[in-house]
């Protein structure tokens, strides 16, 4: 599993930046050319944004606000686009990071750790991830960071005997991983990313055939909320499935089906879901009987 989650907490920041950049006439010139560069950022013109970004760095009438803007823009850039440059991208990580300011300092550790796992470096990256967590635990930020190193946990690991081979996370590596999202959802229950721990934590509880604890993260994660039809449909698929074959919960696979065959009647597994709910129910009344 993949995540661009650092576009939830980029695109918070960009309103607060932008907006303190619109406050006083002398700062025009630099606000009018860090839009520029947020625009062209927004569309994914990357090779264009860096350029405006670039420019503010060097005006010397930039404010502090206006810097940080400008460094986080060049940083993302570089880590964001299509054919990243992953040695430049942490270069302005480490740049955005010498601010000091607690925005600066949290985006400076995210992109640092991010960066390290997208080169392999599977320990430094987790560090830098722990340290933003620790130092700043009620920040969005951290709720992105305990996906990163939970979702490094998981990952398969590389053998350096055997390139190309592969090995599945260890046992230790994964109760790691299933530990620090189960512990921030218990202190921050409704936290930025809930939705995404809670699903993380069904997917792996299946892999280990734990269905009970899969189960109540599945249901846990469509009351906080599932963007996507997609998403929204496999998720309910899998509670009734889970219900029926493994709990033998008739009850909660039949409000499950129903549920899937009113809101995803025109999908492919519309038919089977009509049909396991009638079997459901056949099998209620027996045991009822």
């Amino acid at each position: 599993m993949r995540f661009r989650l650092i576009g939830i907490v980029l695109l918070a920041l960009l309103g607060a930046t932008l907006g303190a950049c619109g406050r006083g006439a002398e700062r025009g010139g630099v606000e009018d050319v860090l839009k520029e560069g947020w625009r062209a950022y927004s569309t994914g013109d990357f090779d264009f944004a860096i350029q405006k970004f670039e420019s503010v760095g060097e005006a010397p009438g930039a404010t502090p606000e206006q810097h940080f803007s400008a460094l986080l823009g060049l940083a993302t850039s570089y880590h964001l686009r299509s054919n990243p440059d992953l040695e430049q991208a942490r270069l302005w990580y480490e740049r955005l990071g010498e601010l000091k300011t607690g925005d600066a300092q949290r985006q400076s550790l995210l992109g640092l750790g991010r960066v390290d796992l997208a080169e392999g470096k599977s320990g430094a990256g987790q560090t830098n991830l722990v340290r933003l967590i620790q130092d700043f635990p009620d920040s969005v930020e951290a709720n992105e960071a305990v996906v990163h190193v939970a979702d490094s946990l998981f990952k398969p690991t590389g053998k350096d005997s055997e390139p190309g081979q592969f090995s599945l996370a260890g046992g230790a590596a994964v109760e790691r991983g299933l530990n620090m999202l189960e512990e921030r959802l218990r202190a921050y229950p409704h936290n930025t990313l809930a939705t995404t721990m809670h699903l993380m934590l069904a997917g792996k509880y299946i892999e280990l055939q734990q269905f009970e604890k899969a189960v109540g993260h599945l249901l846990a994660a469509e009351e906080e909320g599932i963007a996507g039809v997609m998403l929204q449909s496999v998720t309910l698929w899998r509670i009734a499935r889970i219900a029926d074959l493994e709990l033998k919960d008739y009850d909660l696979a039949e409000r499950y089906y129903a549920k899937y065959a009113e809101e995803f009647p025109r999908t492919t597994l519309y038919y089977r879901a009509t049909k396991s709910l009638e079997r459901v129910r056949a099998l209620k009344k027996e045991g009822g009987a």
